[in-house]
This record gives structure tokens, C-alpha cells and sequence, in this order.
């Protein structure tokens, strides 16, 4: 019988992995290796992905469950809950802030394995409602700034939709050289767009506006879709992405794109997600 899900449960006491795994295997759940740390929870991602994680937080290293709950939320979009020997409300504010789908007690001197059970059916059934929700396909976008739009004709298109597949990148440039800059820092360097607007560049080079700042977009837009710098967003999917050059830089259509040192910890996350890599 196929299992119901797969299950990571990061876990440093060896017994309570066991106890737990032993639960949900009985209820038709298959469960990843024993996982005590970040780093190893990391890994076995990599392999394989689950449907849901089970979080201690007082792991093995210097790394938290809840610094892997913020990183399964924000990179992964990876449904968990926290079974955590500590009750106090500091810990659980914190817990809060990471988007857990539950926050569990270990009760003593025993856990209440049906407890867990319970907990994971009502977050997988939840989030499988979520994910049966019409998708986007993708964006509504301004031909123009909106000022401008309201001095066109009453027959001429103002939005048009755009399909996340077209959208190379997302940035605050224009399309409009700084001449000065340009000389002074001997590469391209655009002026800026009018504040909190964004200009978006298909790969055949059309260019669409949003009054939205990179911020607001980068938390609604698909998983392929990763910041990079202060100024842009990229699609990192084929054929959009031509490729790496040298780990710093990327070539999107037919620009070439800094990863800027801040972004670049989650860029690699990403590609990590995005495609198989082999060091």
C-alpha cells in the first residue's frame, strides 16, 4: 500500500525519533532516516522532500528547530510543527513568527504519539485544501505608469496579463542608461524607476509596470522566482536562465545579473531546490 505521505521528523534523542517513527509508520506514513541537526535535516531534503516536518527545537549544533522552521517556511514552502519539550511563551512567540501549522508540548514522562497523528492529518489535509485552490498563472500588469495610462485613448490597452514562463526578471531599472554611473563604474547601470514601481522584462525584452515594490512581489510570486540584489528579482527556470558565470553572476535572456553576497545564501537555496547539483 503507498504510503500516506513521507515525513521528516528532526529529532536529537534517538529513543523519541524511534517511539515517533514506529507511531506513524503504523499509520501508513513512511519516515526519513534519523535526523538530529540542521545540516542533517538540510541533506535530507535534498534526497528527498517531504510532505511534512516534525521539529524539535533544541537540536544537535548551533542551529535551532526553529532557525529550520523560518528556512522550511521561507525557502521550501515545507508544512511543519514543533514538538518541543519547552512551554514557555517566549518560545512560542517565536515559534509564531515562523508560520508552523501547530506548536506541541512533549508531555511527560511520556508523548502523546496520537496527539502528533492527529496533528499531521489535520495539517496535510489542510494544506492539500490550500494547494486544490485555482493557481495563479500569473500576473496583471501596466502597459505604462498608471499617470500615463490615464492620457490614453479609451481604446487602447492599459493591462495585459503575463505568464510567470515570460518573465525574465523584475527590477526597479528602466531601461534608460546612466550615462555617468555607467562610465564610473565601467558596466551597464540604468536610471531608477519612479519610487515603489517595478518593471517587468519578458524574455523577448517587452517591458510591463507594476506599482509594487520588490518586497511585496518577491512573497507572491512562484518558487523559481528568486531576489538576487537590491534592484532585481530573476526567474531562475529554463529556458529563462541561460546559465551561471562564475557563482556571482547570472545570464537571464540576454542580460547578465549580480548576485549580490546579502542574497546569495538564499540563491543558492534556491538552485539547491530548483535542480540537481553534483559538487
Amino acid at each position: 500500500m503507498k504510503p500516506k505521505a513521507h515525513i521528516l521528523i528532526v529529532e536529537d534523542k534517538a529513543i523519541l525519533y524511534k517511539r515517533l517513527s514506529m507511531a506513524l509508520s503504523e499509520e501508513n506514513y513512511s519516515v526519513d532516516g534519523f535526523t538530529p541537526s540542521v545540516e542533517k535535516a538540510l541533506e535530507r531534503i535534498q534526497n528527498k522532500i517531504p510532505d511534512i516536518a516534525l521539529l524539535d527545537i533544541d537540536l544537535e549544533g548551533e542551529q535551532t528547530g526553529i532557525d529550520l522552521g523560518k528556512i522550511l517556511s521561507t525557502s521550501y514552502n515545507i508544512p511543519f510543527i514543533y514538538v518541543t519539550d519547552y512551554d514557555d511563551n517566549e518560545t512560542f512567540f517565536e515559534g509564531l513568527k515562523t508560520k508552523h501549522d501547530n506548536f506541541l508540548v512533549k508531555t511527560k514522562p511520556h508523548l502523546d504519539t496520537q496527539q502528533v497523528v492527529r496533528a499531521i492529518q489535520t495539517a496535510l489535509h489542510r494544506n492539500k485544501n490550500e494547494k486544490s485552490l485555482p493557481t495563479k498563472e500569473g500576473l496583471l500588469c501596466f502597459t505604462d505608469y498608471i499617470e500615463n495610462i490615464k492620457e490614453q485613448g479609451t481604446n487602447q490597452i492599459s493591462q495585459v496579463p503575463l505568464p510567470y514562463s515570460n518573465i525574465a526578471l523584475i527590477t526597479t531599472n528602466s531601461t534608460k542608461l546612466n550615462e555617468s554611473k555607467t562610465k564610473l563604474k565601467n558596466r551597464p547601470c540604468y536610471i531608477k524607476l519612479r519610487t515603489n514601481y517595478t518593471r517587468l522584462e519578458t524574455w523577448e525584452k517587452e517591458s510591463y509596470y507594476l506599482p509594487a515594490s520588490l518586497a511585496e512581489l518577491a512573497s507572491k510570486l512562484p518558487v523559481s522566482f528568486i531576489r538576487i540584489n537590491e534592484s532585481e528579482i530573476v526567474n531562475l527556470s529554463h529556458p529563462v536562465l541561460q546559465g551561471r558565470i562564475n557563482g556571482s553572476r547570472l545570464k537571464i535572456g540576454e542580460h547578465i545579473c549580480h548576485i549580490s553576497k546579502t542574497y546569495k545564501p538564499e540563491v543558492e537555496k534556491r538552485f539547491e531546490l530548483l535542480y540537481q547539483k553534483f559538487r
